[in-house]
């Protein structure tokens, strides 16, 4: 049995009001583009907005690591350990999302 009842999404050419991206957690201003979902997932209804760079590296991650599902990567909620996974890869293939996260070059882990 799938968790997700339906999913449906679409990319907006501009959006008519600011919203919050579900992987960078940065702000999507009005009149840029996004994408936008919305779905049921478990039982319940949702919606998100995601800049579509940060959707292209979303999905781009999962493509590359197979973590897709329940353990699909959302940028902005990654843990010390799975952020010391994606840095190197977004700072190589997505700089603008890696910006958006604050992952500069020179972040040392502790």
């Amino acid at each position: 049995m799938s968790y997700d009842d339906f999913h449906s999404g679409r990319t907006i050419k501009a959006t008519r009001k600011p919203h919050a991206c579900e992987q960078c957690g940065r702000k999507i201003e009005i009149g840029m583009p996004a994408y936008y979902a919305a779905g049921k997932y478990d039982g319940h209804f949702y919606t998100q907005h995601e800049h579509v760079e940060c959707r292209a590296a979303g999905m781009a991650y999962a493509e590359t690591t197979g973590l897709w599902g329940e353990e699909f990567t959302w940028f902005q909620h990654a843990d010390h350990e799975m952020r010391a996974d994606f840095r190197p890869w977004l700072l190589e293939h997505h700089p603008i999302v890696a910006e958006r996260l604050n992952i500069e070059p020179d972040e040392v882990a502790p």
